[in-house]
C-alpha cells in the first residue's frame, strides 16, 4: 500500500485528540486521568481515606502540611476508523476514490500504531459490514494493510447513522472516531455525530470527493443511473444545468462541514486529485497533530 520513503514521512506524524481518553496500556501520549501513574501532576491537601503512601513527607517537614501528591497516568488512545464501502465510492477497489480513502485509513493508522495507540476499521455502507479488530503496536500495521487491500465497494446506499449504531453496540471504550467517507447520504451527518456525541467519542470526519463530481463538464443528452439506488433520470446539460449542479455541490459540502462544526467535530474535505501526502499535512498541521 505505501512504499518505505513514504511511510517514513509518516512516522513523523501523531493521530492527536483534543480531548483526553482513559487507557488501558501505556501509550506514547498522556491523559489527564488523574490517579496512580508514572508522571507527577500536583498537589491538593490530604483528606481522610487518601493513600498515604502518596503522601509528600519532604512536603510535611518543611510546611507541617499534610499534601497528596497526583499523578498523571499514561494511556493509549483507542482510534476507530469508519470507512465508507458504499456504491457510490466505486465500482471495485482500485476506483480512484476508494483507493484515496483506503490510503487516509492506512497511513492514519499507520501513524496512529506508531504512536501506540490501539486502531480498529469498521466498514459501512447501509450497514456495518467488515471490521478490523482493535490492535495495538507497530506490528499490526501489515495485517492492517492486508486488511484494507482486500476490502471492495459494495453495492448498497449510504447509511451512516444506521451503520454507527450498529458498530457502536461492539465498541466498549470511547476514543477518536474517524469517518471517511464521501458522505452521500441524503439523511446527512447531524444523526451521526450526535450518536458520537452521546457516546464520549471524538468525531473527525474526512470527506472525500472526486473531481468530476464537483465540477462536471459534460453537457449533451443523457440517462443518469443512481449508482446506490440504480434510479434513473434523462436529462439535457448544459453550461446552465451544470452551474446550478455546481451551486448544491457546493452547499451540500458546506452543510456537511456545518453539521459537524456546530457540534464540535473535525471536519476537513478533499479532492482526489489532491495529492495524498498534502492532505495528510494538512490534517496534521491545523489539528496539531506534528510533532
Amino acid at each position: 500500500m505505501f512504499d518505505s520513503q513514504t511511510l517514513k514521512k509518516f512516522e513523523y506524524l501523531s493521530l492527536a485528540s483534543s480531548k483526553q481518553f482513559a487507557g488501558q496500556t501505556s501509550g506514547e501520549r498522556r491523559n489527564a486521568k488523574l490517579g496512580g501513574g508514572v508522571e507527577f501532576a500536583d498537589y491538593r491537601n490530604y483528606a481522610f481515606g487518601d493513600d498515604v503512601r502518596n503522601l509528600d513527607w519532604n512536603v510535611y517537614a518543611r510546611f507541617e502540611a499534610l499534601y497528596i501528591k497526583r499523578f498523571q497516568e499514561e494511556g493509549d488512545i483507542p482510534v476507530y476508523f469508519f470507512l465508507d464501502v458504499s456504491t457510490s465510492m466505486g465500482e471495485n477497489e482500485t476506483a480512484a476514490k476508494f483507493d484515496y480513502a483506503k490510503k487516509v485509513v492506512g497511513a492514519l493508522g499507520y501513524v496512529s500504531l506508531m504512536r501506540f495507540d490501539s486502531v480498529a476499521v469498521f466498514t459501512f455502507a447501509d450497514d456495518v459490514g467488515e471490521t478490523f479488530p482493535l490492535s495495538r503496536g507497530k506490528e499490526k500495521f501489515l495485517p492492517l494493510a492486508e486488511f484494507l487491500e482486500t476490502l471492495r465497494p459494495r453495492r448498497a446506499a449510504t447509511k451512516i447513522s444506521h451503520s454507527l449504531q450498529n458498530a457502536l453496540k461492539k465498541i466498549v471504550k470511547p476514543g477518536l472516531a474517524v469517518i471517511v467517507s464521501d458522505c452521500f447520504d441524503a439523511n446527512g451527518l447531524d444523526d451521526s455525530i450526535e450518536r458520537l456525541l452521546a457516546r464520549r467519542f471524538e468525531p473527525l470526519v474526512l470527506q472525500i470527493y472526486a473531481p468530476e463530481e464537483a465540477r462536471p463538464n459534460e453537457t449533451g443528452d443523457f440517462e443518469l443511473i443512481d449508482a446506490e439506488t440504480g434510479e434513473r433520470s434523462k436529462v439535457t446539460i448544459d453550461e446552465s444545468t451544470i452551474r446550478r449542479y455546481q451551486k448544491r455541490f457546493d452547499a451540500f459540502l458546506a452543510k456537511t462541514r456545518e453539521s459537524c462544526v456546530r457540534r464540535g467535530a473535525r471536519y476537513y474535505s478533499t479532492l482526489i486529485d489532491v495529492p495524498f501526502e498534502n492532505f495528510l499535512l494538512e490534517v496534521a498541521r491545523d489539528v496539531k497533530v506534528g510533532r
